[in-house]
């Protein structure tokens, strides 16, 4: 039997032991999906994020005003994110729990997200999935990603195929690797979301740009401004061209006759709106602005071109393009990654985050920092 460290608490430990969640908030899109992510975590209700790390995007979104907690099963990652909250003077929520076996109730949560931990069992997904729809209300989103097999991941394993090829033409033994994760294309982790009992919005291939940090060892080296990694992430990021991404992305809902609205939060969203929306949707919703934005196989999109290992963007005096109000911007989550300047009560308001969501999204990409 082939030796799982996938789900081996000490690795996560060590892995997470070694990053701050500073550097991980402000690496922002080294992994990126937060244009899907804003877009669809819900405004009204309880989420979580089922292994959240060191919680960057729990820091995140409770920015904006969403009631998120986040869950880990390595005790001293919560532990310590719960001393550097207080530290650091935030409210987030932090505890730990193990996803297959969540301590809330049946239909008590608006939003299940999952970022890279459903490829790490060994036994495939399926329970922790059907955990998820368990715990999702009538209309909750479930957000779900996984790894995807690249263009890079797809040379990686030709290369291994020929050197194993080679080893064994020469009688020398290949040795085992320990299971770390899989690799799900999107076709594959639909099926897998599907036979939990959610219903698909949205599927496919996404973040192009990570497969050429790949490359790079991790690094700018074919994404700086003018190479062709560059350019060619952020013509087709959002086409057809997507299947070479690195990573899945599945948008799905727990559907049922009568559902809680996406945009308002209240129950009366039917099932008839998810046929031309992504999300349930009421009747009176269906007459605001931010219905259009939910409307189905609208492009998901960043609104500029990828900026490239920019400075961290110091403490400066702004006025907010909402309400006029001068502020400064923040220190660890300087622009809050959008391309208007927004200060944090406006922020906090959904209409507002709505639009910044489905229309400003700037995205910034970082190498990733180790302590």
């Amino acid at each position: 039997m082939v030796e799982s460290i996938g789900q081996d608490e000490s690795v996560w430990s060590n892995e997470w032991n070694q990053l701050t969640p500073e550097s991980e908030i402000r690496m922002w899109d080294f992994y990126g999906l937060r244009q899907w992510i804003t877009k669809f975590t819900p405004r009204f209700g309880k989420v979580i994020e089922a292994g959240c790390g060191l919680g960057r995007y729990v820091f995140y979104l409770s920015e904006m005003g969403i009631d998120i907690e986040g869950l880990d099963f390595s005790r001293p990652t919560i532990d310590f994110l719960n001393a550097w909250k207080v530290k650091n003077n935030f409210n987030s929520v932090f505890k730990e729990g193990n996803i297959l076996n969540l301590d809330y109730g049946n239909n008590s949560l608006s939003g299940y997200i999952s970022l890279g931990v459903m490829e790490h069992f060994i036994e495939g997904p399926g329970k922790a999935l059907k955990e998820a729809y368990r715990v999702l209300r009538p209309g909750g989103i479930a957000i779900i990603t996984t790894p995807s097999v690249s263009f890079n991941i797809f040379l990686q394993r030709i290369t291994k195929l020929i050197k194993n090829t080679a080893k064994i033409i020469l009688l020398n033994k290949i040795q085992e690797d320990k299971f770390y994760q899989y690799w799900y294309r999107p076709g594959k982790l639909k099926k897998f979301v599907e036979a939990s009992g959610l219903k698909i919005s949205r599927c496919c291939s996404a973040d192009i740009l990570y497969a050429f940090c790949e490359m790079g060892n991790y690094s700018e080296k074919y994404i700086k401004e003018g190479t062709f990694g560059y350019k060619f992430s952020n013509k087709y990021e959002s086409t057809f061209m997507n299947f070479t991404g690195s990573q899945s992305v599945t948008i799905s809902i727990k559907t049922a006759e009568n559902m809680y609205c996406f945009l308002c939060g209240n129950t009366g969203a039917g099932l008839a709106s998810l046929k031309v929306y992504d999300v349930p949707v009421c009747s009176e919703c269906a007459k605001k602005k931010q219905a259009s934005y939910y409307l189905k196989n609208k492009k998901v999109k960043y609104s500029s071109p990828y900026i490239i290992n920019s400075p961290v963007r110091s403490e400066s005096k702004c006025n907010c393009e909402f309400c006029n109000k001068e502020y400064i911007t923040d220190e660890l989550f300087e622009d809050y990654g959008f391309g208007k300047n927004v200060c944090k009560d406006c922020l906090k308001i959904p209409e507002v985050n709505f639009e910044l969501s489905n229309e400003y999204v700037k995205p910034v990409w970082r190498k990733r920092a180790n302590v």
